[in-house]
């Protein structure tokens, strides 16, 4: 899940299909694996080892876990603050309708 598979570190050789630009893939094979460049973020890539890599990712997807969480949360407590204003509005909309038939001042009379 991580996009690295463990085993490549093991094998010689990688066949990948790489992102080229403007989303046209070109496979690619990559004879020495000792080392890849992994995006660190800011369009900064960093050469790791496989082990330095994996460990990079299972703490960069904790990290986007508990982000996620949070802005999840977030995202909860606007639509209820959303919800809650707009019943508020809808109650007062049906106040001021009950509390005359007709507006006091009319622009089109």
């Amino acid at each position: 899940s991580s996009g690295i598979n463990a085993e490549y570190g093991r094998n010689k050789t990688i066949k990948e299909m790489i992102d080229v630009g403007c989303n046209f893939y070109m496979q690619a094979e990559v004879k020495n694996t000792d080392f890849i460049f992994v995006d660190i973020g800011m369009r900064l890539h960093v050469q790791m080892t496989f082990d330095e890599a994996l460990r990079f990712l299972k703490k960069k997807i904790e990290q986007l876990t508990v982000k996620s969480e949070h802005l999840t949360d977030k995202s909860v407590d606007i639509k209820a603050r959303i919800k809650l204003i707009i019943g508020a509005l809808a109650e007062l909309q049906g106040v001021s309708s009950q509390s005359s038939s007709k507006p006091r001042y009319d622009p089109f009379n």
